[in-house]
């Protein structure tokens, strides 16, 4: 697997968690506590999206 394939897989998976994430501390808590994980979650879905076309391009 390339590298830059490889980091936009982790990234989605690391969007993934800190969504899962984000929706218990929302549910649990208070909206306070899951909003910083749903905008790190954004961060790294553009990552992710960032480095899977940066891998398409790269032969």
């Amino acid at each position: 697997m390339p590298v830059h394939q490889r980091a936009a897989t982790t990234f989605a998976l690391l969007a993934t968690l800190q969504a899962a994430l984000g929706v218990v501390f929302t549910t649990a808590f208070d909206r306070a506590f899951g909003a910083p994980l749903f905008w790190t979650a954004t961060g790294s879905f553009a990552l992710a999206w960032y480095f899977q076309r940066k891998a398409a391009k790269t032969p």
